[in-house]
């Protein structure tokens, strides 16, 4: 079976937990940062100009979470790399957005327990990204010193991607583009990512999301254990909501509140992952379960721009091409989560416990 490296982390300080990290991922970050130099590089974005557009973030993060800020001073001192370019691996999300690229990237949901066989709630994601990063990917496993576990995944020395924790908060995301976009300022998605899996409740982590300042728009899926769950659809201008009908909430990579917000003119609703998902949820309705999940993120209805996403050369170094790099189901009740490492198609989920 193809698996993530796990990493343990364990401090007393949010500097020595980055530590930790750093130096348990050394060479995946580093290799993570010579990758994002050369994209950069190739795209007629020197590597100076990219770190000076990346630390141009850094005195709204000191001001709004600076504890955050020291997890991930913490992780450039262990893995040896310079901040400047660990800020680089934090914030390419918002550097390869705005103005590089737009790329249709990931289907979230959530699944309440009315909806479910056993009357839980589930949280589901397919990571669609370059495959160069594929090996690159780890899974944190992260206990803070007021006894909040953390479990999730990411691109090595990037702070968190998505996941969820003990107290029964879930997080996953997805890409969104809006007219609104802008370059430097605001909360780096990896940073807000970071702060809410560390949030004790919904609430506080609710507040995290719709609150900050951003400069480029991104979805966020925000789940309860408890059978709580939103969409937000949060742009530079604010954000918009979308509730669970039935017990049920998707998304992909278009504003569907307001289309109007979309970069991309009139997106396309032919290949909507958004409502295929929701639909094989809904034919399942009642009778869902971790293996019907598994099933569900496996489809390939619109290939290669599936559910399971093929939308790449075959290259794996590629770092222009698509696919679902990792998939993950998030089990609250049973505080679990299973996770595929590459396309669910081809591989097989792996059962982590919290």
């Amino acid at each position: 079976m193809k698996e993530f490296e796990v990493i343990e982390i364990n401090a007393s300080t949010p500097f020595e937990r980055g530590v930790q990290y750093g130096k348990a991922a050394a060479d995946k970050i580093v290799a993570g940062v010579n990758n994002y130099r050369a994209y950069f590089e190739s795209k007629g974005r020197t590597w100076e100009k990219t770190k000076e557009l990346a630390m141009a973030f850094v005195p709204d993060i000191e001001e709004a979470m600076p504890e955050v800020l020291e997890e991930a001073k913490g992780v450039a001192e262990g893995a040896g790399v310079e901040f400047e370019g660990l800020m680089v691996l934090n914030t390419r999300y918002e550097l390869t957005n705005y103005p590089i690229e737009a790329v249709p990237e990931c289907t979230t949901g959530a699944i309440l327990p009315e909806a479910t066989k056993d009357h839980v709630t589930y949280m589901v994601k397919n990571w669609d990204y370059k495959p160069g990063v594929l090996d690159k990917i780890v899974l944190l496993h992260i206990t803070q010193e007021d006894g909040t576990r953390i479990f999730g995944l990411t691109e090595a020395g990037q702070l968190l991607r998505e996941g969820y924790n003990n107290r029964g908060v879930g997080l996953c995301n997805n890409y969104i583009g809006s007219v609104y976009d802008g370059p430097g300022g605001g909360i780096p998605v990896c940073f807000l990512r970071r702060k809410v899996l560390g949030c004790q409740t919904f609430e506080e982590a609710y507040k995290w999301v719709t609150g900050i300042k951003r400069s480029v728009s991104n979805n966020s899926l925000l789940v309860g254990g408890e059978g709580k769950a939103i969409d937000i659809e949060a742009s530079p201008v604010g954000c918009d909501l979308i509730h669970p009908v039935g017990g049920i909430v998707t998304h992909a990579n278009h504003f569907s509140v307001d289309p109007s917000k979309d970069v991309r003119d009139g997106v396309s609703m032919e290949k909507n992952r958004m409502v295929r998902l929701a639909g094989l949820l809904y034919h399942n309705y009642g009778e869902i379960t971790p293996e019907v999940l598994m099933e569900i993120m496996k489809d390939h209805e619109f290939y290669p721009d599936s559910i399971c996403n093929h939308h790449n050369s075959g290259d794996m170094t590629d770092m222009s091409g698509l696919m679902t790099v990792a998939s993950i189901i998030v089990d609250f009740a049973n505080q679990c989560s299973y996770v595929c490492k590459g396309n669910p198609c081809e591989g097989e989920y792996k059962k982590y416990l919290i």
